[in-house]
């Protein structure tokens, strides 16, 4: 009979064969783990005695060629940054000691000669390392340093076995200026905060190399790929602004000794920032001392994490990093909103009686016996909080949510930098009280950051258009080729030019008859606001004041804005005090900008109103209670 052919059954994959499996997958997974881990161990510890031996060891001659990182310039071509080539010195004993070391005396000679190395620490360091081609003796030399070394080399055959290895460092030629805005390169040559950070894929380049067979009479026959060096990033930063800047903060803050200072100068009409600065400040050529914040005694007390949060706090940029309630400086947005919407007119009037009745509050305005009767203008030019309230009121927490957003208040501006805060914490519409409104609408109970406001306010003043601010105007390559440019990025437009136009008359009016006309400067036509945001909690007497303001007048070019946190002063805290700074600045700046006075049709009429009215006088000598005055709230 024929035999029947029988199907192979397949081989069963046992619950043993899978344990077995995987014991013999975790045993190899575990070698593998003790291997990655070793090889990393001997690079952290033991990785330049390595390379040092296999450089010994090899025919193959290769050097690295270092880039040079791009600079960083002013808008007008002063250099902020900048790498400079330095040398390290490398002696090789095993050259200097062939032929019966008839290399030895000579080449020890120059070197003292040359740089005044002690002969006997040479001696002892080359007769130690005999064996060795690769000894890092000195590092960061210049080249006006080893230029005479080089020069004894090429007449005299008998000095051999020193050589140079080129490398850049970063140098900062004005040491701390606009240091938070331009930050400063790590190891690696790696950016670290600021431009140099955010732009650091345009600053850094690629090493070239230089490689070949080196024969008999150690001369390599080489072949050599050149780096390619980082491209140069303009900023829009201006030196001389930022030179007046600095030293005006300085000033003020050993008079004031508030918590910080801050100073922000752009232009409205396309988010440039001209200059920015906070209080603290530190050298960006040697961004690790502490030694200028903190005692001998604390710094060694110090733990590690202790160390890094203290160099993250200076390091820190207050004008994007650090949020704080803006006080009367958001109230020309309160107006804003509610003329968009219909809810007023340019023609309308407020009652101010001294305050409001908001979700079962009693909240005051900051001059309890009221202003009277008030223009949409002179709310602004008074810093009316029960004017401001009642447009709340009108427009409802709906519409006034919904301008924020507009304003981009509650999210990034995405400025051009690290570290910048977004301030999300604002009050949802949809959870907004009645009391919440209210005091939304004259800068109390959320938080904004300096670039944030002054953003929305070159907003509000440039015919409403609102641009991305931004610290970098273009990149260049090294033979001065344009790489990326960065002209104005309108983002939206959030308000009407008309409704720009009645902010900006209120502006004026309060420089020129309201609670901020010491900021008057003779010559110009300044506009613009002040804030004084009581601080939490309620009622220790700190307060942020601060003002922003710009000229000229008709066609806006440039808006300041200062914050002064806490002061230190005999009295009460005074919106004077952020005038005073705000003044000294811009009293230099302006002239410097060629920005002058244009001139203008002035409402007179509007003016007399707000000078003639013996309720509005004493409004310009002090704005102390402007924040939130919820009586019995705390």
């Amino acid at each position: 009979m024929e035999k029947k052919l029988r199907k192979k059954q397949p081989i069963k994959f046992t619950r043993g064969m899978s344990r077995r499996l995987l014991f013999v997958f975790s045993v190899v997974a575990l070698g593998l783990l003790i291997l990655c881990g070793r090889l990393i161990y001997i690079h952290i510890n033991q990785g330049e005695d390595y390379t040092i031996k296999v450089l010994e060891q090899q025919n193959y001659s290769s050097k690295t060629i270092p880039y040079k990182r791009g600079d960083i310039l002013d808008r007008n071509g002063v250099v902020l940054a900048t790498s400079i080539k330095v040398y390290n010195l490398i002696l090789d004993p095993k050259i200097m000691l062939s032929d019966n070391g008839k290399y030895y005396d000579a080449t020890l000679d120059a070197l003292n000669a040359c740089f005044g190395y002690d002969k006997a620490e040479l001696a002892k360091i080359v007769q130690d390392n005999s064996k060795r081609s690769y000894y890092v003796y000195k590092k960061k030399i210049t080249y006006d340093e080893i230029e005479e070394f080089q020069q004894m080399q090429k007449k005299n055959g008998k000095i051999q076995g020193v050589w140079f290895e080129s490398e850049y460092e970063r140098k900062y030629p004005f040491s701390s200026l606009a240091c938070n805005v331009i930050g400063f390169t790590s190891a690696g040559n790696i950016g670290t905060y600021g431009i140099e950070e955010y732009y650091n894929e345009y600053l850094i380049g690629v090493d070239g190399r230089e490689y070949g067979y080196v024969n008999n009479d150690n001369i390599m026959e080489a072949v050599k790929k050149s780096p390619e060096n980082g491209d140069t990033v303009v900023s829009t930063i201006d030196f001389n602004v930022q030179t007046i800047v600095e030293k005006w903060i300085k000033h003020y803050s050993e008079r004031y000794t508030p918590e910080n200072l801050g100073v922000i100068i752009m232009n409205p009409s396309n988010g440039e920032v001209i200059a920015m600065s906070g209080q603290t400040t530190f050298d960006l050529n040697n961004p690790r001392d502490l030694s200028a914040f903190y005692t001998p005694e604390e710094l060694k007390a110090m733990t590690n994490e202790e160390t890094v949060a203290a160099l993250s706090k200076v390091w820190r940029n207050y004008c994007i990093s650090d949020s704080f309630e803006p006080g009367s400086t958001a109230k020309p947005f309160t107006i804003a909103s509610a003329l968009e919407e219909g809810k007023i007119l340019k023609t309308t009037k407020f009652l101010c009686d001294g305050g409001e009745e908001a979700g079962g509050w009693d909240i005051s305005c900051h001059k309890h016996s009221g202003h009277g009767e008030v223009s949409i203008q002179q709310s602004l030019a008074v810093s009316c909080n029960d004017a401001m309230m009642q447009m709340g009121k009108l427009q409802g927490a709906a519409i006034f949510s919904d301008y924020q957003k507009r304003f981009c208040f509650g999210v990034k501006t995405r400025i051009d930098l690290p570290g910048e805060e977004s301030c999300a914490a604002l009050v949802k519409d949809e959870s907004m009280g009645a009391a919440d409104l209210a005091t939304n609408t004259f800068g109390q109970n959320y938080n904004v950051t300096m670039i944030q406001l002054a953003a929305a306010f070159s907003a509000s003043i440039n015919g409403g258009y609102y641009y991305q601010p931004h610290v970098v105007k273009r990149v260049v390559n090294e033979n001065g080729g344009i790489v990326e440019t960065y002209d104005k990025t309108l983002v939206k437009q959030v308000i009407t030019n008309e409704t720009s136009n009645i902010i900006k008359e209120g502006l004026r009016m309060c420089v020129e008859a309201g609670t901020g006309s010491k900021a008057a400067i003779e010559g110009y036509t300044i506009s613009g606001k002040t804030g004084t945001a009581e601080k939490y909690p309620r009622g220790n007497n700190e307060y942020l004041l601060s003002f922003i303001g710009f000229a000229s007048y008709d066609n806006p070019e440039v808006v300041c804005y200062v914050t002064l946190d806490n002061p230190t002063t005999e009295g009460k805290p005074s919106s004077s005090m952020v005038i005073e700074i705000w003044k000294s600045i811009m009293s230099e700046v302006l002239p410097y900008m060629d920005i002058y006075s244009q001139s203008q049709e002035i409402d007179d009429s509007a003016e007399d109103e707000v000078i003639g009215d013996s309720r509005f006088d004493d409004e310009a000598q002090d704005e102390m209670n402007e924040a939130a005055g919820i009586e019995g709230a705390e």
